[in-house]
């Protein structure tokens, strides 16, 4: 496998619900992030798990001390451990940067058209977060989340994001999303806006979808379950469960959106209109 160099990202495959959980604790220092990216599609914060936690710091430290991204941990590597198999599954983010830390992974996969719906996820209770250092390799930095064992019941749709009235850091999508979204869109290439999203629920469907960018018409992407095409049959496959497991429809405007900027955007599914407006920051 090629070391990274860069920045990249990983998604985690298509999320399964967990067993109920009790109410979730008081968020702890290092899940403020999680939580802004939530407060941005006005959502309840979410607690996390220590165990769980412990276990996403011994996967970012296989990732480092081996000097790759990847889901699972080789038998064979003497950095392998069972408590960092527990969270292999989860999201990763790897950096060449030894600054990199959670916000960055955060932002990244916020800006993520494919991780998106995952950190908004209403039926999200907690969640785990884990990272590490090490100066001596390709990999500098990793960092990983878990948002798999932390589902608990149904969640209360639909989520908009960002959220109606809401001021959005969030002005560019990721560049290192996987699946690529970009070949669902037709002469797009990077960079292009932030994602925006609308999660009406499982099995709920979004026709079409228009936005407007300080009161003009601005062409935009939407990616579904139905419409979405990578640029492999994994990718597919993988993205459009991503996006079937939430009824989620996201729209990317082909262009970075502007400092300032008020945003209104319009969905339509099953007869119905989905509208709102925000502006970015």
């Amino acid at each position: 496998m090629q070391r990274p160099t860069v920045q990249r990202l990983a998604l985690l495959g298509l999320l399964a619900s967990g067993a109920a959980f009790p109410a979730a604790p008081r968020p702890a220092p290092s899940l403020l992030d999680m939580n802004a990216v939530r407060r941005l599609a006005a959502l309840p914060p979410v607690g996390t798990d220590a165990a769980w936690a412990a276990q996403c710091r011994a996967h970012a430290q296989y990732l480092v001390r081996t000097d790759r991204g990847d889901h699972r941990e080789d038998p064979a590597s003497p950095h392998r451990t069972p408590a960092g198999e527990a969270c292999a599954h989860g999201h990763y983010f790897v950096s060449s940067q030894a600054a990199a830390g959670t916000e960055r992974a955060l932002a990244y996969w916020a800006a993520g058209p494919f991780h998106l719906p995952q950190l908004i996820d209403p039926r999200l209770r907690r969640v785990a977060l884990g990272a590490a250092h090490d100066a001596a390799g390709s990999v500098q930095t990793a960092v990983v989340l878990d948002v798999r064992r932390g589902l608990s019941g149904p969640g209360a749709y639909p989520v908009r994001f960002p959220a109606p009235g809401v001021r959005s850091p969030l002005r560019e999508a990721a560049r290192s999303e996987w699946p690529d979204p970009l070949p669902a869109c037709a002469g797009y290439t990077a960079p292009v806006g932030a994602p925006m999203a609308l999660l009406l629920g499982p099995g709920q469907t979004v026709q079409a979808a228009a936005l407007k960018v300080n009161g003009k018409p601005a062409p935009a992407c939407l990616l579904t379950a139905g419409r979405y095409r990578g640029a492999s049959g994994t990718d597919t496959r993988v993205g459009r469960g991503v996006l079937a497991a939430q009824g989620a429809a996201v729209l990317l405007p082909r262009f970075p959106l502007p400092a300032g900027a008020e945003v209104r955007v319009s969905f339509a599914a099953q007869g119905k209109r989905h509208a709102w407006s925000f502006r970015v920051r």
